[in-house]
C-alpha cells in the first residue's frame, strides 16, 4: 500500500520571512511565490471589511504593492509573516472602507445646497446669490474631479485639521508624497476653479 504524504503546515514561518527578505532584496520571483501563496487569504481578509469584489481586488493590489516597497520592514520579532501581511490588508481595507465614507459625507456636504441665514442678518441681493451659488457649485465639481488620493489629503489637512505628518503616519506614507498629493490637488483646484 502506497503511503499517504504528510500535509505541509499551513504556514510556513521560516520560508514566509526568507521570501520577505528576498523581496526586500528586489526578488520578483519571491514576490510572486508569496502573492501566489497568499492572495486568496489577503483576498478574503479585505473583503471581510468591504464587502466588495471590485474595491477588494483593488485593495489587494495596493497591499502587494505595499509589500513590494516595504517588505525591508517586516521583522519576526513582531510575530509571524502571515499575520504581518494579514494585518497590512485589514488595515489597508479599514482605510478604504473609511475613505468612502469620508467620500460619501463630503458628496452629501457639497450637493446639500440649503443656505441658512442667521435671523437679523441682513439679506444679500439676488446677483450675489447667484454668484455665490455658481461659486460654490463650481467649487463641488472641482473637489470631485481630484484623484482619490489628493481629495483625501486634501480633506484631511482642510476639514480634519491634521497636519501633513499626521496624514503620513496615518496612511503609512512619506511624508514627501502626501505633501506633493496636497500640492498638486490645491494646483488643480486653483486651475479649475477661477476667481470672477
Amino acid at each position: 500500500m502506497k503511503a499517504l504524504p504528510q500535509p505541509k503546515p499551513a504556514y510556513d514561518d521560516t520560508a514566509d520571512a526568507a521570501l520577505l527578505q528576498a523581496i526586500a532584496n528586489g526578488d520578483r520571483k519571491s514576490f510572486r511565490k508569496l502573492y501566489d501563496r497568499y492572495d486568496g487569504l489577503l483576498f478574503t481578509t479585505i473583503d471581510k471589511v468591504l464587502n466588495g469584489r471590485e474595491d477588494s481586488e483593488e485593495v489587494l493590489q495596493e497591499v502587494m504593492g505595499s509589500l513590494w516597497r516595504k517588505a525591508h520592514l517586516y521583522h519576526s520579532t513582531r510575530g509571524r509573516p502571515v499575520t504581518w501581511l494579514a494585518s497590512m490588508a485589514r488595515n489597508r481595507a479599514i482605510d478604504r472602507l473609511r475613505s468612502k465614507q469620508r467620500l460619501a459625507r463630503l458628496k452629501s456636504a457639497y450637493t446639500d445646497e440649503i443656505v441658512v441665514i442667521p435671523r437679523g442678518a441682513a439679506g444679500i441681493s439676488g446677483p450675489e446669490a447667484a454668484a455665490r451659488r455658481d461659486t460654490c457649485q463650481n467649487v463641488r465639481s472641482a473637489i470631485m474631479e481630484l484623484t482619490d488620493v489628493q481629495r483625501e489629503a486634501i480633506e484631511k489637512v482642510y476639514f480634519e485639521g491634521l497636519t501633513q505628518q499626521q496624514i503620513a503616519d496615518q496612511l503609512g506614507e512619506p511624508l514627501g508624497t502626501v505633501k506633493a498629493r496636497v500640492r498638486r490637488g490645491l494646483a488643480k483646484l486653483r486651475q479649475t476653479v477661477k476667481p470672477a
